[in-house]
């Protein structure tokens, strides 16, 4: 079943495309294939194969899940939000966690209790209220003057995370309690209260982290150990 929509309410259903314009509700025993958000859409649950925003807003009163979430707009979840992948251009909050299995692209900003995923890249504005876990994190802010023009002043202040475990860490113009990682590089006014490092530890001359933590390998001290027994 197919439903182009221009507002109203979504009768539950199992959809293959849903498309909806103008301020439509949908209700919460509505499934679908592909949802394309145009207008302004209100639900309470939101579950589907695929999340594709054409410029429109997805609220959601509890969680959204999905297989995949992309296109540009904004998207709002009261609860988790679960997908498998997004590339996403906009704006998204959830006030739990984010997980996302295979990976996260994001140009615009994201604000979530914690992350949870594999890989991710974001360009923009990021707030992490409790934990970013993930295997390689790279945050990096956009560069424009539109920003202070129409008031966007989220977008002008440093991305804000509390803490990070991590494989890989590559962050600018962001602060941070505590990274726990391998590979740690730090640029363009990155401050960070304490960093565990294993691996390699970089910093440009505009970033500082106040404590340094070089996590050795046990094995390898005991087999420095028993090679100067040998010796």
């Amino acid at each position: 079943m197919n439903l182009n929509t221009f507002g109203g309410y979504i009768k539950g259903g199992d959809y293959d495309v849903l498309i909806t314009h103008g301020n439509a509700m949908m209700r919460e025993d509505v499934t679908f294939d592909t949802l394309v958000v145009k207008g302004i859409l209100q639900t309470t649950v939101c579950r589907g194969r695929r999340i594709v925003m054409d410029g429109g807003i997805l609220n959601s009163s509890r969680e959204i899940v999905s297989d995949s979430l992309s296109g540009h707009g904004r998207i709002c979840a009261q609860q988790h939000i679960s997908t498998q992948k997004i590339a996403f251009i906009g704006d998204m909050e959830t006030n739990s966690r984010l997980t996302v299995e295979q990976g996260i692209r994001v140009n615009g900003s994201i604000n979530a209790k914690s992350l949870v995923t594999p890989r991710a890249k974001i360009t923009g504005h990021t707030r992490i209220a409790e934990c970013a876990e993930t295997g390689k994190l790279e945050i990096k802010p956009i560069h424009t003057a539109m920003f202070e023009r129409f008031g966007m002043n989220e977008y002008l202040e440093p991305s804000n995370i509390q803490r990070i475990n991590a494989t890989n860490v590559v962050l600018c113009n962001t602060n941070c309690q505590k990274i726990d990682a391998g590979y740690v590089a730090l640029s363009g006014h990155t401050h960070v209260e304490r960093v565990i490092y294993e691996g390699d530890l970089r910093l440009d001359k505009t970033s500082s982290v106040r404590l340094i933590e070089h996590r050795w390998d046990m094995e390898d001290d005991e087999d420095d150990e028993l090679q100067r027994k040998v010796a």
